[in-house]
């Protein structure tokens, strides 16, 4: 009833010169209220309407013609009551909206962790080469290896005394271990362990894979900077699996006994390789990198080729290449001594 009564009353005018402000007291409101304030009340007639929307003045239970001043803390919590209560009622939200994201919240930290624990580093050539035996050792079932010619310590960790009996091992070398006289005498080692080889045109870096769960990729190995990166998402080992299946299948299996039979077919591969990288421009030296070769052999290479097709440059050597389709297996015209 008070509040009706209020609204009667502000509704009418009362000379305010405040607005629509609901927060504001005019100069002739506040010289109204020093005047209740100090006699106890005032007229009806003479209060301006901010002093009745604000709660300052309130009519008294038996005049209902006279208004009663009301301290400013109480006029203002009366005033601020509803806007408290929305707030209130906007953290509660807020509250439940953060108990219904914790679950979710806990679940992305969860498997953020687990992403980040599928991928680790290991630094230094000190702590890279114990990891991978370690790995290497902890084999049931099955090991492959992608293995670049020069690299320091490699045969260690293919060693027949190192691989747990019963494991399945297959590795991948470049064609140019075929005529390593070293690298064939760990070969057949291998391979009289039961173990199975494979050479290939060209590999582009270091791969364990151990039991098709775990995945190692070596980096810069023998360098200051060596590391390694650990690799147990299912996914990604998943698909280095795969690249690894398809390069053994385009493999070329490795026996010892009749390598030199089959050495001119090994370099003929090589230099189909050498072509091949020769025409998406590499340098000699990238060139000897991913063959597992020295520079000095393919630039021999590089020289017969040059002859073989008379070429007096390198990018006619290059444009003469492709255009004899040595890329696809058109080279069969290239005499191989």
């Amino acid at each position: 009833m008070l509040d009706r009564e209020r609204d009667r009353q502000t509704s009418q005018p009362s000379g305010c010169s405040c607005g629509e402000d609901p927060s504001t007291v005019c100069a002739q409101g506040l010289a109204r209220y020093r005047y209740a304030v100090i006699k106890g009340c005032m007229p009806l007639a003479q209060a301006p309407g901010c002093l009745l929307r604000l709660g300052l003045v309130t009519p008294p239970p038996d005049d209902p013609r006279l208004l009663v001043p009301v301290a400013p803390d109480v006029a203002l919590d009366e005033l601020l009551q509803p806007l408290e209560e929305d707030i209130r009622r906007g953290r509660q939200r807020v509250q439940r909206a953060r108990s219904d994201f914790s679950s979710v919240q806990a679940m992305y930290r969860a498997a953020v962790r687990e992403a980040r624990s599928s991928v680790a580093r290991i630094d230094g050539e000190g702590v890279v080469m114990p990891t991978l035996e370690k790995a290497v050792r902890s084999c049931r079932s099955e090991l492959a290896t992608i293995q670049p010619l020069g690299e320091r310590n490699a045969f260690d960790l293919e060693d027949p005394r190192l691989v747990p009996r019963g494991v399945t091992h297959r590795t991948l070398y470049p064609h140019a271990a075929q005529t390593n006289a070293q690298l064939l005498r760990h070969i057949a080692r291998v391979e009289e362990a039961g173990g199975h080889v494979r050479t290939v045109d060209q590999v582009i870096g270091r791969l364990l894979l151990c039991d098709r769960s775990s995945a190692y990729l070596v980096h810069s190995d023998g360098s200051p900077h060596a590391g390694a990166v650990e690799i147990t998402h299912p996914g990604i080992v998943a698909f280095l699996v795969c690249v690894f299946e398809d390069a053994w299948q385009r493999g070329t299996p490795v026996s010892a006994p009749v390598v030199r039979a089959r050495e001119p077919v090994i370099m003929d591969e090589v230099e189909r390789a050498v072509m091949r990288l020769l025409v998406s421009g590499h340098t000699d030296d990238a060139i000897a990198r991913r063959l597992g070769v020295s520079r000095r052999t393919v630039a021999g290479h590089v020289s017969r080729i040059s002859q073989q097709l008379g070429s007096r440059s390198r990018a006619q050597l290059g444009y003469l290449i492709a255009q004899a389709e040595a890329t696809h297996d058109g080279a069969e015209d290239l005499a191989v001594p």
